[in-house]
């Protein structure tokens, strides 16, 4: 084998072994090394492939010391630098250049073994990467698909059992058109998509909340409870008149309701009994009762509701 192809093993061996464990920190050496025992009788070019492949990954090992030894002996016995070498390359047919070759075929083995044990490993820790990464992408999404209504914040693109959830209630509290929907077949469930985000800001206007269109936690609750409070309010009226200056179920009620049709612009639901608060939705509530031909009072009651109920929505 040429001197010329015994670097370029070399260089492959050296590359294929710094792959497959020999740490970063051991990288001062090597390449001084290389050079140093190549020197003389090397082709300048390859040399300084050799180096490259080398420089910063590998130091002086003991173990791959003694294959670098080994080769430079018999580069150094082929031009005659130590006596003994020489000596003993000549003094034998079989010595010289056969010894040379079934060195060179051992580094050819050697480099090819670690090349091929370097794809190995690259392969194997690959494999392993990509199926955690699926298995963790798996679980996220198992647990993104079961999470329990107002657990978690929302947002556009989200999916789940709550945002099933969401969307009902939505619908049920007339901020959202069935049909807007969208149902995702890969998960199996509503997407939280751009119509549903509209829809999300129109509650939060109805609720007196800033029109951010995510659906906290909080906002997922009092969804829930906007619901609950204008079936409790069609229960009770449907038995007795409630007074608004008193109940603040009821006045919650006909507020989210008068900002649905038109009659009130907003509301700050965490300070509704406030005295400015209730005189705001009490005033927009006999403007109702006014401009309808009905006596203007503070008292709701089911005829009241289910005129109010049946107006077109005018808040989009």
């Amino acid at each position: 084998m040429k001197n010329k192809d015994k670097h370029y093993l070399k260089a492959l061996l050296l590359a294929s072994i710094s792959s497959i464990g020999m740490p970063i920190s051991q990288a001062s050496n090597m390449s001084s090394y290389i050079a140093r025992k190549e020197r003389e009788g090397s082709d300048a070019n390859i040399e300084m492939i050799s180096e490259t492949l080398t420089s910063g990954v590998l130091e002086s090992h003991p173990s791959y010391g003694e294959v670098l030894g080994h080769t430079s002996h018999g580069s150094h016995g082929s031009h005659g630098s130590h006596g003994s070498h020489s000596s003993h390359t000549s003094s034998s047919s079989y010595g010289g250049g056969s010894g040379k070759s079934e060195q060179s075929t051992k580094i050819a083995v050697t480099a090819l073994g670690g090349l091929a044990a370097t794809i190995g490993l690259t392969y194997l820790v690959s494999h392993i990467i990509k199926t955690h990464n699926k298995y963790v992408a798996s679980r996220k999404a198992e647990i993104d698909r079961n999470r329990t209504y107002a657990s978690r914040d929302l947002k556009g693109g989200m999916y789940g059992n709550d945002v099933d959830s969401m969307t009902d209630l939505l619908i049920e509290n007339n901020a959202l058109d069935r049909s807007d929907r969208t149902f995702s077949h890969k998960w199996s469930h509503y997407k939280y998509n751009g119509k549903v985000k509209r829809s999300v800001k129109r509650m939060q206007t109805r609720m007196g909340r800033p029109r951010t269109g995510k659906a906290s936690a909080l906002f997922l609750t009092n969804l829930q409870q906007w619901k609950d409070t204008r079936d409790r309010l069609m229960t009770a009226t449907s038995k007795d008149s409630l007074n608004l200056m008193e109940d603040r179920n009821a006045l919650l009620a006909v507020a989210i309701l008068l900002v649905e049709k038109g009659y009130l612009n907003n509301y700050n639901a965490d300070d509704i009994m406030g005295e400015q608060e209730k005189s705001k939705i009490i005033k927009a509530y006999k403007d109702f009762l006014r401009r309808n031909k009905m006596q203007e009072t503070t008292l709701v009651d089911e005829q009241r509701l289910r005129l109010l109920n049946s107006l077109p929505n005018k808040q989009k």
